[in-house]
């Protein structure tokens, strides 16, 4: 059972995961190689450079720096930064007032990866009618089922964890007005229902 300040919060961190390690692995190779192979010193700040993009790129130093994945408090949720997006785009850190939070969503989709055949469980924020755009990033997140989740307001549950009773019981203590919908086992919201509620805002805790 969640106590005191507990309840006022629930946060999930990047974890050095398989891929991430290998990501690692790989950098220091390219490191190793550059001495075993008696580079000129001039080239060592290169050889430096390159792991250190390569692996950013494989989400590596936010992995290792546990950086946030997923954050719900009393003033709203925060979707972290995607570790392996090199792009400002989508991958970057969102937050969203529960202000503008119709409901949360779990998903899953197919990640269009060659040989990928597992499901990956994803999460999103459906947004009210009312709410103002995002600077960008408003089309329809792929896969989801569920109207106006916009694509930047979703994550993939890969690399971290979403201990989903937490985030309920949490929720229901800051913004007792929003659902949380899985879309696996839950009946899908009345479209006609939902523009019905687009103007009424949930009720929510104090802002943090």
């Amino acid at each position: 059972m969640l106590k005191g300040h507990e309840l006022t919060y629930y946060e999930e961190r990047y974890r050095l995961t398989g891929r991430a390690a290998a990501g690692l692995a790989g950098s220091v190779l390219l490191v190793a190689i550059g001495f075993l192979w008696h580079l000129p010193v001039i080239f060592l700040p290169l050889g430096f450079g390159l792991a250190a993009v390569t692996a950013q790129g494989a989400g590596v130093l936010d992995r290792a720096r546990r950086t946030t994945a997923f954050r719900a408090d009393e003033a709203g949720i925060t979707l972290g930064a995607v570790p392996d997006k090199l792009t400002v785009r989508r991958g970057s850190r969102l937050f969203i007032p529960w202000a503008d939070v119709e409901r949360i969503v779990l998903y899953p989709v197919h990640p269009r990866v060659p040989g990928a055949r597992a499901a990956v469980r994803c999460v999103g924020v459906q947004r009210r009618a009312a709410a103002e755009p995002l600077q960008w990033g408003n089309e329809p997140a792929p896969g989801c089922p569920v109207p106006r989740v916009p694509a930047w307001a979703t994550r993939m549950i890969t690399g971290w964890r979403l201990d989903r009773a937490r985030l309920a019981a949490v929720t229901a203590a800051v913004a007792p007005g929003v659902p949380i919908l899985d879309t696996s086992t839950d009946p899908l919201p009345d479209e006609e229902e939902d523009d019905g509620r687009g103007d009424s805002a949930p009720e929510a805790g104090p802002a943090a």
